[in-house]
């Protein structure tokens, strides 16, 4: 693109792409003062027509004052013909150019003027008409300095024009003010430059400013895809991963429940413990992966708060025994609207944060009203946060007092996950703390009310062990190690297990069983294009029968589509309303789900098979 010559001295260092921005926004700039321009232009042409009109005769006067007055028709037509186009960067050049030619037309009109207007033999007029178009060419250099080509199409004509009667006429006082002014003219060709100038600089400025703008978003976007692809990635890659953990911790617990000399007892009580370890921070940072990935949707209800209370109370109360430590919780007929399971996830986290870092005193879980909201809180008698670290704790890994990475004393993600959780929620997070006397975290969370009331799952409400001496279980998992864990958990559990790797296989060792299982559980995913779901439907159909059931899931719930992934261990209803669990399993979370599928008042409407 050709433009026109725009202060040239500054612009040669600058990128060409910057340039022609530069020189755009000052083509605009010109064409935003152009009312201002052609206004004033026909005020001064009307008031110089009514001072001279019986000075000048009319033949003079009138020609010239339609010469002006079509002049401003003329700009005002191409300042909205401009406005009506409104250029791009690439196509104003030819802009400025009609720029120029309207600027040189002005100067021809009002340097015509100073000699049309001339009152031979009184000087003081014709220093009165020098006075007002030169001025005008002064004044206008506001209006027109965006854009110098054009100024000086219009100074140039002015000033040498109306220098030209003074000049002619001779005499020392006439010669005098024609070369004043055109020894004025630089000066007034200069101050247009320092205002051009500055008024490049300032464009620059904000043009480096939006391109400093866009490269940051573009960062920014990039960044943020980084973290969501690495997300889902992760939550993913999850099914893969979780495969060993899951079957690591099923042969840890049937080791557990076997037979074993002291010395190894207390050689698998360390590995138990490590897998937990392993198990905890794995489930910590899918649960983030998740998260980040917005693969967990909320599903809002109204929940009493005194059941939530109770049920963490009762999850804690040996842990915080175990420290010498007072966990208490108020009483409240208080309801709030939220996800059940998330909000308790993100209430236990503040609890057990609040055990974990609390040596002496209590901790206790309450809650205040505040007018449509309540805020859900924890306080503990901690050594308290200080105030230049209370951002900090809610990053990934920050631990204040573990400078030595001791994960006995937690990962360091359970406050991040709370911050992630309240955001998806719509909730707020408040921490208020006084180093040396504890801390209280609170939750905003909205004010339900009792007639709304949902019921909490009650998969999670139950724990214990339970007898489960002679049930027939079927197990359908693809992965030999998973499935050969789980059948050894079973089987300590006192249960009979027939695992298969398919649902064509388990039919086929089916053929001489005399009675109906009591149990299915299938992985989510088999083999090819098989699946849990019509597995277990296989085998109902098989016995004619309802058979309790549930999935196991290595899935973390991102790239699945529609699916709602609940955080790590929440069991959850899945495709034909059957609940699914996810890997790495908790003994003692399978075992209480077990329980309730095998007591529960299933319907059992089709007839058995008759071998």
């Amino acid at each position: 693109m050709q433009t026109a010559d725009v202060d040239s001295s500054q612009g040669a260092c600058e990128p060409p792409v910057r340039a022609r921005l530069i020189a755009a926004e000052q083509i605009r700039a010109q064409y935003g003062n152009m009312p201002g321009a052609f206004i004033g232009s026909a005020v001064t042409a009307s008031f110089m027509g009514a001072v001279l009109y019986e000075r000048v005769p009319p033949q003079a006067v009138l020609p010239w004052l339609a010469a002006a007055y079509a002049n401003c028709g003329i700009r005002f037509a191409l300042w909205k013909w401009f406005h009506h186009a409104n250029p791009s960067s690439e196509d104003i050049s030819r802009w400025g150019r009609y720029a120029m030619l309207s600027g040189g037309i002005a100067g021809l009109v009002w340097g015509a003027g100073g000699i049309v207007l001339n009152v031979p033999g009184n000087l003081s007029d014709q220093f009165v008409v020098l006075l007002v178009t030169t001025g005008l060419a002064f004044t206008s250099t506001y209006l027109s300095a965006p854009f110098l080509p054009a100024y000086r199409a219009f100074v140039y004509p002015t000033f040498i024009l109306s220098a030209v009667p003074f000049l002619l006429q001779g005499g020392t006082a006439h010669l005098a003010i024609g070369l004043a002014t055109l020894a004025f003219l630089p000066l007034v060709l200069r101050y247009a430059g320092h205002l051009s100038h500055a008024l490049r600089g300032s464009i620059d400025v904000r043009v480096r400013n939006a391109e400093l703008v866009d490269e940051l978003r573009a960062q920014k976007k990039t960044a943020e895809e980084a973290n969501v692809a690495k997300s889902r990635f992760l939550a993913v890659a999850s099914h893969d991963l979780r495969q060993p953990l899951h079957a690591l911790a099923l042969f840890v617990q049937a080791l557990q429940d076997s037979p074993l000399p002291a010395h190894e007892r207390q050689l698998v009580g360390n590995v138990r413990r490590s897998v937990d370890a392993m198990e905890e921070l794995f489930d910590a940072l899918l649960d983030i992966s998740r998260l980040d990935a917005g693969a967990v949707r909320a599903r809002t209800e109204t929940i009493p708060l005194a059941d939530l209370f109770e049920r963490l109370c009762f999850e804690y109360a040996a842990v915080a025994k175990q420290k010498g430590l007072s966990l208490r919780a108020m009483k409240t007929s208080l309801y709030v609207r939220s996800d059940p399971t998330l909000l308790a996830r993100i209430v236990r986290n503040l609890v057990a944060n609040a055990i974990r870092y609390t040596d002496r005193g209590s901790v206790v879980i309450g809650c205040r009203r505040r007018g449509d909201k309540v805020s859900v809180e924890v306080w503990d008698t901690g050594p308290g946060i200080p105030a230049d670290k209370r951002a900090e704790v809610f990053q990934e890994f920050t631990q204040l007092d573990n400078p030595d990475r001791d994960r006995r004393n937690g990962l360091g993600l359970g406050l991040a996950i709370v911050e992630r959780l309240t955001k998806l929620l719509g909730h707020e997070v408040e921490l208020r703390s006084e180093v040396g006397k504890g801390s209280v975290f609170g939750i905003t969370v909205a004010r339900g009310h009792h007639d709304d009331r949902a019921i909490l799952d009650p998969v999670a409400e139950i724990i214990g062990r339970f007898d489960l001496q002679g049930t027939l279980a079927l197990v359908v998992a693809a992965e030999l190690a998973g499935r050969e864990a789980v059948e050894e958990l079973l089987s300590a559990w006192n249960c009979e297990v027939i695992a298969a790797a398919s649902g064509a296989e388990m039919l086929t060792k089916l053929g001489g069983l005399r009675r109906i299982p009591d149990l299915i559980i299938a992985d989510c995913r088999l083999r090819g294009a098989e699946n849990g779901s019509a597995v277990v439907e296989m085998l109902r159909n098989e016995f004619n029968a309802e058979v309790p059931a549930l999935l196991v899931s290595g899935d973390s719930g991102a790239g699945l589509g529609a699916i709602d992934a609940p955080m790590a261990g929440e069991p959850r209803a899945f495709g034909d309303g059957l609940p699914i669990l996810h890997k790495p399993l908790s003994p003692a979370r399978l075992r209480t789900l077990i329980n309730n599928l095998i007591h529960a008042p299933l319907s059992r409407a089709r007839p058995r098979r008759v071998s």
